[in-house]
């Protein structure tokens, strides 16, 4: 016998043989904080043939008193209520009965008997029973009750008369019936599957998150940028003045007023020759004098350029 997809995983598997019974004891993961084991108990009888062992089995009726013995052993310190609420898997009706233990834990403990007939071996069918005790955390009864409904039986014994499930099933009335609507059933039985509750992080395992201790740095004030804006402690440049020098010059009242400037005056004088002039020739007689060139250095421009005062006057512009 095997849980449900989904359910708890399978640990280990205890079994014992006898001359006319398999017992098994599948122990599952139990991740409660609930004392003992989660495990699946199963009885098949049937016939063992040289596998069998030497001692036997009592048949195994499955009467309330001998489950409630069973609950006080396999539950210690927690009280176990059987329900009288109806349930039935595909293999026909079972019983459970739910607890709470003192850490918080629920438990269940189901079981069921498989058999065609009342005597276990009337017409050489055979007969199961098995019994689920199993518990765990942040989890409902309802969620774990779930797990009976899943359960799935994958062993049998090879005999032809071995058969605790009875006859099959008559097909259903309403097929071949006119005027019978027929639509398609869903694949899988939602109640063979373990529920989505089973096996999830416990939360009181789980921490909060601590606070950031971070602090907010606030940025400084990012000033604009403004142009033609003096530096500090730099030398201050005046505007240019306008090319007309006759023209006056406007003052701007945001600066401090720019420094006279006076213009040099250079004087060039007049270039002297050391070279005296050759003395003219003698006047032949007869010919009409000429007055004779004054003395002292002469500047002589020549023909294309025009005469200029000897005195330059440099005006320095900035």
């Amino acid at each position: 016998m095997t849980p449900p997809p989904g359910g708890p995983a399978v640990i280990a598997v205890v079994e014992n043989r006898y001359s006319n019974a398999l017992a098994q004891d599948i122990i599952l993961d139990n991740r409660s904080s609930a004392s003992g084991q989660n495990v699946i108990y199963v009885r098949a009888f049937g016939p063992m043939g040289r596998d069998g062992g030497r001692d036997s089995l009592s048949t195994d009726m499955m009467n309330l008193t001998d489950i409630r013995r069973e609950m006080a052993q396999r539950f210690p310190g927690i009280h176990m209520e059987v329900s009288g609420i109806y349930v039935q898997n595909r293999y026909g009706p079972f019983s459970y009965a739910t607890g709470r233990s003192r850490s918080g834990a629920t438990c269940l403990y189901a079981w069921q008997r498989i058999a065609a007939d009342q005597k276990v071996f009337s017409f050489q069918r055979g007969a199961i029973n098995w019994r689920l005790r199993v518990c765990e955390n942040n989890t409902d009864a309802r969620s774990l009750l779930l797990m009976a409904y899943g359960l799935t039986i994958n062993g049998y014994f090879m005999s032809r008369t071995w058969n605790p499930y009875g006859d099959p099933p008559k097909p259903d009335p309403r097929i071949g019936e006119p005027g019978t609507t027929i639509l398609p059933e869903q694949v899988v039985d939602p109640t063979v599957i373990a529920p989505t509750s089973y096996g999830e992080v416990r939360t009181s395992s789980i921490r909060a998150p601590r606070r950031s201790t971070t602090r907010t740095v606030r940025a400084a004030p990012v000033r604009p940028t403004v142009l033609n804006e003096p530096v500090e402690g730099a030398a201050i440049v005046p505007r240019p003045e306008a090319t007309d020098l006759s023209e006056p010059t406007v003052q701007d009242s945001n600066l401090p007023p720019a420094p006279t400037r006076q213009t040099p005056v250079y004087s060039v004088p007049a270039p002297t020759s050391s070279i005296r002039p050759a003395p003219l020739p003698a006047t032949p007689t007869g010919a009409p004098s000429v007055a004779p060139p004054p003395s002292g250095p002469r500047l002589v421009l020549p023909p294309t350029t025009a005469a200029t005062s000897p005195s330059v006057r440099v005006v320095n512009i900035r």
